[in-house]
């Protein structure tokens, strides 16, 4: 039976218990929130600036709400599909509530972005993309067309390996930290056989996301590399990766 990647996202975004176990999640949320503050750094505007912007894929709000502190000028239209995401959001955005609108729409159509009205000085999203692999490039498009000029598209997001020979390099860096993390931990050498523990822990954590990369191969495609092609392909004008870290990256489009 073929995996339906679609449906698999609707499911597990639509399931309150989902999504609470994502949002409480603290020993991801350290990454996450390293990816949105890196993200917010490369929004090309000052902070007094009025400026309109798009949170394509708001989650729980964590990313509106790092970029109405950096910009409290800012006026902020968060999308997501999800009636529960878009809860958690409202609670965790509500001191802000007269600089936020919410709108419900499905990125996985290309009719969502009929739902969203007006222009924007930025569109940012953060780890949103991965989740339709099979739409991301007309996502981009339709992203560009309601960039206004000077604006920029700004993407926070896992990004896969070109090869097998980086996914080598990747897991020999990832044993390298482990170990690390571990003297510092200990402040001794640490053992092999703690690190193969630890190792086998945490891929233990991902194997279920691991195998939805197996059923959904349309994610091998989103590269660092066929990500920036796509943004340029589309007209922005200019593209460029100005943070990464291991196999997270931020991604810039600026249109001119």
């Amino acid at each position: 039976m073929n995996f339906d990647a679609n449906s698999f996202e609707i499911q597990r975004w639509n399931s309150a218990a989902y999504v609470e176990s994502w949002i409480t999640n603290h020993e991801q949320e350290g990454g996450r929130k390293t990816l949105r503050r890196k993200l917010v750094d490369t929004l090309p505007f000052e902070s007094v600036d009025s400026i309109r912007v798009l949170d394509v894929g708001v989650g729980g709000g964590a990313l509106s709400q790092e970029i109405l502190t950096h910009f409290p000028n800012a006026q902020i239209v968060c999308q997501d599909f999800s009636e529960i995401m878009l809860g958690h959001a409202r609670q965790h955005l509500a001191k802000f509530a007269n600089q936020v609108i919410f709108v419900q729409s499905d990125l996985s159509t290309p009719g969502w972005i009929k739902s969203i009205s007006g222009t924007f000085d930025a569109v940012a999203t953060s780890l949103v993309m991965h989740t339709v692999p099979g739409r991301v490039k007309d996502i981009y498009q339709e992203i560009f067309n309601i960039v206004k000029t000077n604006g920029c598209f700004t993407i926070g997001d896992n990004i896969f390996t070109p090869g097998p020979t980086m996914r080598k390099v990747y897991m020999k860096m990832r044993l390298d930290n482990l170990r690390k993390a571990l003297n510092g931990e200990k402040g001794i050498e640490a053992n092999p056989e703690e690190i193969e523990r630890r190792m086998q822990i945490r891929q233990h954590r991902r194997s279920g996301e691991d195998q939805e990369r197996v059923r959904n191969p349309l994610r091998t495609n989103l590269t660092l590399e066929s990500q920036l092609e796509w943004l340029k392909a589309v007209g922005f004008n200019e593209v460029d990766c100005p943070w990464k870290e291991m196999q997270r990256a931020v991604i810039v489009g600026i249109k001119h």
